[in-house]
C-alpha cells in the first residue's frame, strides 16, 4: 500500500527550495526578503529537518517490519542521490566553463571551488567522486547522502525510544563541536561546508518529529508556545537590525552568539525549533492551503530531487549573470519568476512521467 503524502510537508519543502534558489544567487535583490534576514536559521535547516520528517514517515514503519529491506532501500536512495550530485556537479562545471570560454568574464575563480577540476583534472575528479571536493552552493546533496546513509542507525536507536535517539545524536553533535570534528576537503584544503557530524542533529530532530506525527502528534504546551513565539520575534528584531531602525545590532549580537552555519550553531537550532513550533500551531499551513501558492509549492516539494537539481543549475545561471554584472533589480525579479515557472513545468512533467511509467510497465 502506497504511503499517503502529507501535503503540508511537501508545501514547506517546496517553499524552502524556492528560497534556496534565491539565496544561492548572491546579490539578487529578492534575497533581502528571504527568511535568513529575519532569523538566525534559514532554508537549509528547514530542508534538512523536513527531510528527516519525510524519512520517518516513509521508512519508520518499514524498519519495524523488516530492518534489512528498509536499510537496503535507504542505501539505494543514498546511491541515487550520490549519482544525482555527480551529474549536477558535472553540469555546473560545464556551465561555468562554457560561460568562461565564450564570454570575457572568468567564472572559474578558486573562491567558489570551481577552479580545481580544471587546474588539475585528475585530482579534481577524484575529489568530486570522493565527495571531498564540493563546488560552492552544491554542498547540500553530499550532506543528504551522508544523512540518508546514517538513517538506519538513527532508526535503530529510535526503536529503543525517540528520546534515546535524540540523546545519541546530541552527543555526536556535542563531541563534534567540542573537539572540532568535520570532514576535510581535498584537493583544496578545508572542511565540508555542512559539517555532517553537526547537521545530523537537525536530521535526527526531523526523524523524531516525523515519528511523533505518526503516533501521538507534537504536544502543545502554552508556555513553550509563548517562549517560542517570543524567541522568534526577538531573533527577527536582532537579525533585521530592528527592521533597519538599529544599524549594527546584529553585528554586535553576533559576537556573543554561537551562530556558525557550517557547524550548525546552537542559536540556529533554537531559532529553527522555535519557528517550527510556532508555525505548526499557528494554522498558517491550513490558511495557505486555500491559496494558489499551496498547490504550486506542494508540487515542487513533492518532486524534491528534480526540483532541487533544477534549482541548483538555475541558481548557477543566476550566479553567472550576477558575476558578469548583467543583472539589475528588475531583471533579478524577472529571472526568479521565470525560474519558478520553469520549475513548475519540470515538476509537473516529472510527476506525469512517474505516473505513466509504472502504468506502462503493467
Amino acid at each position: 500500500m502506497q504511503r499517503k503524502r502529507v501535503e503540508g510537508i511537501d508545501f514547506w519543502r517546496g517553499a524552502a527550495l524556492a528560497i534556496i534558489l534565491v539565496n544561492h544567487i548572491p546579490g539578487n535583490v529578492l534575497g533581502a526578503i528571504t527568511p535568513r534576514n529575519f532569523g538566525f536559521s534559514d532554508a537549509a535547516e528547514g530542508f534538512v529537518f523536513l527531510s528527516g520528517v519525510s524519512i520517518a514517515l516513509a521508512y519508520g514503519e518499514k524498519f519495524r517490519r523488516n530492518v534489512v529491506d528498509a536499510a537496503a532501500s535507504l542505501y539505494g536512495r543514498a546511491l541515487r542521490l550520490y549519482g544525482a550530485h555527480l551529474g549536477l556537479t558535472a553540469a555546473a562545471l560545464a556551465l561555468y566553463g562554457v560561460a568562461s570560454y565564450f564570454t570575457p568574464w572568468d567564472f572559474l575563480g578558486s573562491e567558489n571551488s570551481r577552479a580545481a577540476p580544471f587546474a588539475d583534472p585528475a585530482r579534481g575528479v577524484v575529489g568530486i567522486l570522493a565527495l571531498s571536493h564540493q563546488v560552492a552552493y552544491f554542498s547540500i546533496l553530499p550532506l543528504y547522502v551522508v544523512l540518508i546513509a546514517l538513517a538506519p542507525a538513527l532508526f535503530a536507536c529510535a526503536s529503543r525510544g525517540g528520546l534515546r535517539m535524540l540523546a545519541a545524536s546530541a552527543a555526536v553533535y556535542a563531541a563534534a563541536r567540542l573537539l572540532g570534528f568535520n570532514v576535510p576537503t581535498w584537493p583544496e584544503p578545508g572542511y565540508w561546508y555542512f559539517n555532517p557530524f553537526a547537521w545530523q542533529f537537525m536530521f535526527a530532530l526531523g526523524i523524531y518529529c516525523g515519528g511523533a506525527l505518526k503516533t501521538r502528534g507534537v504536544p502543545y504546551h502554552a508556555i513553550a508556545h509563548r517562549l517560542a513565539l517570543a524567541f522568534t520575534i526577538l531573533s527577527s528584531l536582532v537579525v533585521s537590525n530592528a527592521f533597519g531602525l538599529t544599524p549594527g545590532l546584529v553585528d554586535a549580537a553576533g559576537r556573543y552568539l554561537d551562530w556558525d552555519k557550517t557547524d550548525l550553531g546552537v542559536v540556529r537550532i533554537v531559532d529553527f525549533v522555535a519557528l517550527a513550533y510556532v508555525l505548526h500551531f499557528s494554522k498558517i499551513t491550513t490558511a495557505l492551503s486555500q491559496t494558489r501558492l499551496f498547490p504550486f509549492f506542494t508540487l515542487l516539494g513533492r518532486n524534491g530531487l528534480s526540483t532541487y537539481s533544477s534549482v541548483s543549475l538555475l541558481s548557477a545561471l543566476g550566479q553567472i549573470l550576477q558575476e558578469a554584472s548583467l543583472a539589475s533589480p528588475a531583471l533579478d525579479v524577472i529571472f526568479v519568476v521565470a525560474c519558478l515557472g520553469l520549475l513548475r513545468r519540470i515538476a509537473a512533467a516529472v510527476e506525469q512521467f512517474t505516473l505513466v511509467a509504472p502504468a506502462a510497465a503493467e
